[in-house]
Formats: C-alpha cells, structure tokens, sequence
C-alpha cells in the first residue's frame, strides 16, 4: 500500500500500456493538449485579428486611390475649362468679362496646384496602406500555417491517448514545435 516514486529512467523505459504508465501518459497527454488548445486559441485569434487588419488597410487603400483618381478628373476638368476661356479671351470680350475671366483662372489654377499637392500626399498614403495590407495578410498567412500545424498537433496527441503509441506523443510535439515557431515569426514579422 505504499507507492515507489518513479525515477525519469524508469518512467522512460516502462511499458506504456501498462496500468501505472498508460496513467502517466494520459496525464502527460492530457496536459500537452491542453496547452496545445491554448496556443491553438492565441494563434487563431492573432490570425483573425491580421485578417481584419487586412482588410482595414485594403479599404483604405481603394478609398486613397479613388480619392486620388477624383481630385485628378477635378484638376482635368479645371484644365478644360482654363483652355476654354482661353479661346474665349482670344475673342472679344468686355473690359468686366476679361477680369471675371482672370479671377476665374487665378482661381483654378490655384486649385490645381492645391489637388496637385493633395494628390501627392494621398497617392503615398494609399500606397503606404496597400503596402501595410500587404504585410498584415502575410502574417496572417503565417499564423494560419501556425494553425494548421497545432490543430494537427492536438489530433496526433489525441491519437496517443486511443492508441497508446509513444511515436504520436512525439509526432504531436514535433508538430506543435512547428506551429508555434510559425506562430512565433509572424508575431515578430
């Protein structure tokens, strides 16, 4: 009624289907799904939260760029209309229609160069979010990979626990090395 503690070689070299062992790994098994499931929980929702940032940033990208492309057919509109009243000025006109048409293409050529400004900032502002989209859908590739990896991790542990086999224990580590690797490099990526 008195129970041996085991040592590491004798828990190493035991039969694993036996009684005393088949307890050890079930609990050793057990314990490894469980932090397999919380790292499984993390990834998946660092994953998400890439795919959702991917997503923010490709909208505003397409926003920045049809902002972009608006302001250029505003400024192609005000270059029509300036060579429009230059054909007009080449008439005729009265001494109060030359100076109307002078405040006008003082007005619209400092408007152009107001949208030519603009348009540069906007241009690298979009080009700034497609590249950040860019960026958050590779992570999110990774942590998807990640994924991937753990949940095959927990189904080889889980086989360990049906079949008694040490090589699926291992296997299930092996795998959940690699998932949190990956998980590892988009974090830091």
């Amino acid at each position: 009624f008195f129970f041996k503690q085991k040592t590491a070689y004798e828990i190493l070299t035991c039969d694993w289907s036996s009684d005393v062992c088949s307890s050890d790994l079930e609990r050793q098994v057990g314990l490894t799904i469980a932090i397999l499931a919380i790292l499984l929980a993390v990834v998946s929702a660092l994953g998400n939260e890439q795919d959702n940032e991917k997503i923010v940033k490709q909208i505003e990208a397409s926003n920045g760029f049809a902002w972009y492309q608006s302001k250029r057919i505003r400024a192609g509109m005000n270059e029509l209309m300036l060579d429009q009243m230059k054909v007009e000025s080449a008439g005729n006109p009265t001494a109060t229609q030359r100076e109307a048409i002078a405040k006008l293409e003082a007005r619209l050529t400092a408007k152009n160069a107001e949208y030519k400004v603009e348009n540069e900032k906007i241009l690298k502002d979009a080009e700034e979010a497609k590249k950040l989209a860019e960026q958050a859908d590779a992570r999110g590739n990774r942590y998807d990979r990640a994924e991937i990896f753990l949940q095959i991790a927990v189904v080889f542990c889980s086989i360990t626990l049906l079949t008694k086999a040490r090589a699926f224990f291992f296997a299930g580590l092996g795998l959940s090395v690699l998932g949190t690797l990956l998980g590892a490099w988009a974090f830091f990526s």
